[in-house]
């Protein structure tokens, strides 16, 4: 952790620019998402489990576990083929898929192309049905995702995430938004961030985000003012996830 502040906005600020944190502890071990492929842990809370794996050229992912619920984003995309049927598919650098707990395992997929396909795997980690509830009336405690100054692009929505994608341009301010709870960040194009809020005038970080990088967002108000920027020279391609539950 490159800097450690002791208020929350300081911590939300940090994890809004992809700046690394300490890491959380593992909670609990989970099988292998992948036979013959060992993950990098990146990020463990009470919520989620994130790994990323690298599949080099003519490498199979082996044997695929479903045994919880996962969300699958392509930071370095390229060509899988699957091993059962031999279907060649493309995805894209930050293309989604989502596969339900109750899928069966599959046979796998092998790198078909000549780069390595560099994926983070999200590992929704079930709640208690109480968690999940609010009062009749009243309004779910997880929303879109807004930036004022920059649309973003509807990835994929179901009960259990939304993930949305923005490009924040050289220059672009996102304007001023809040963040709700339940929220992680996907770098799939890092980049240079600056930030501002109601207490902190605008100040770059000395460090790039890398690609692939991953972190949890604190919730913040919309009274705290705060937003970021790309202050280099290249855009930087983000996903947002929330949970729904």
């Amino acid at each position: 952790m490159r800097q450690l502040w002791t208020t929350i906005i300081g911590v939300s600020l940090i994890a809004s620019l992809g700046l690394p944190c300490a890491a959380a502890p593992a909670h609990e071990a989970h099988p292998p998402v992948y036979a013959n492929l060992q993950g990098e842990a990146v990020l463990d809370n009470d919520r989620v489990s994130v790994q990323k794996f690298i599949v080099q050229p003519g490498q199979s992912t082996g044997r695929h576990a479903h045994s919880s619920d996962e969300l699958l984003v392509f930071i370095k995309g390229g060509v899988l083929t699957l091993n059962a049927t031999g279907r060649a598919t493309l995805w894209k650098d930050g293309r989604v898929v989502f596969y339900d707990a109750s899928e069966p395992t599959d046979d796998g997929s092998t790198n078909s192309g000549k780069a390595p396909i560099e994926m983070i795997s999200v590992i929704l980690k079930p709640v208690a049905p109480a968690a999940t509830l609010t009062t009749p009336g009243e309004k779910p405690k997880y929303q879109y995702l807004n930036y004022p100054n920059i649309p973003g692009e509807d990835l994929l929505e179901n009960q259990w995430v939304i993930v949305q994608r923005f490009v924040v341009n050289p220059g672009q301010w996102e304007g001023v938004h809040a963040h709700h709870p339940d929220m992680l960040y996907i770098h799939v194009k890092g980049g240079r961030w600056a930030a501002r809020s109601k207490g902190q005038p605008p100040h770059p970080y000395p460090d790039a985000s890398p690609d692939g990088a991953v972190g949890w967002m604190p919730t913040i108000d919309i009274s705290e003012q705060h937003e970021s920027g790309n202050v280099g020279t290249a855009p930087i391609d983000l996903i947002w996830v929330t949970l729904k539950r």
